[in-house]
C-alpha cells in the first residue's frame, strides 16, 4: 500500500521572535537615548518620563526570561522529541472532524482511535497546525492517516509527522 508523508517536523521560525527583538531593541535604545541627553533645561519637561523606559525595560526582561525558555522547551519537547524518536504513532481514520471556519476565531480538531488533536493558525507553536482554510493537510472525516505527537502542557497533542494511506 502506497503512501505519503504530508508533514513532518522542522524548525520553523516565529515570526513573533522577530516582532519581540524588534521592540526590545526599540526599547532599549529609546532608554539609552534617554538616560544620554540628561536633564532637560530649567523649567522644561523631558517628553518622555524615564520612569516610562525603566518599567518598560523591566517588562521585557520578564518577557525574555519567560517567553524565550519557554520556546526553547516547546521546541525540545516537540521538534526534538521527534528527531530523537521519542513519540506516540497512533493509525487509523479522522472522525469528528470539526475544521475552523474561514473567519477563524476556533480551533481545528478531529479524533483517531480515540486521540484528540486540536490546532490553530494563530498559535504560536511548535508541530503541525495548519487549518483546511489555510492550506491544511488534514480535511475530512475518513482520512487514512498515521499521527506522529507528543503531548505538551496546555498543547495537548502537538503533531509531528502526518502520513497518509490510500
Amino acid at each position: 500500500m502506497d503512501s505519503r508523508v504530508l508533514y513532518e517536523a522542522s524548525f520553523v521560525f516565529q515570526p513573533a521572535w522577530l516582532l519581540m527583538l524588534l521592540i526590545g531593541a526599540v526599547w532599549v535604545t529609546g532608554t539609552i537615548l534617554t538616560l544620554k541627553s540628561g536633564k532637560p533645561p530649567k523649567g522644561e519637561r523631558r517628553e518622555t518620563p524615564l520612569w516610562v523606559f525603566v518599567v518598560g525595560l523591566i517588562i521585557l526582561a520578564f518577557v525574555y526570561i519567560r517567553v524565550i525558555p519557554d520556546q526553547i522547551n516547546m521546541y525540545n519537547a516537540t521538534v526534538g522529541a521527534y528527531h530523537r524518536g521519542e513519540y506516540q504513532v497512533v493509525e487509523g481514520y479522522v472522525e469528528d472532524y470539526h475544521p475552523m471556519p474561514k473567519e477563524g476565531h476556533d480551533q481545528e480538531s478531529f479524533t483517531i482511535n480515540g486521540v484528540t488533536f486540536e490546532y490553530s493558525d494563530y498559535t504560536v507553536q511548535f508541530g503541525y497546525h495548519n487549518t483546511k482554510p489555510y492550506g491544511g493537510v488534514i480535511t475530512e472525516d475518513g482520512q487514512h492517516l498515521k499521527i506522529g505527537y507528543t503531548n505538551y502542557k496546555k498543547l495537548g497533542n502537538v503533531i509531528v509527522y502526518i502520513e497518509e494511506f490510500p
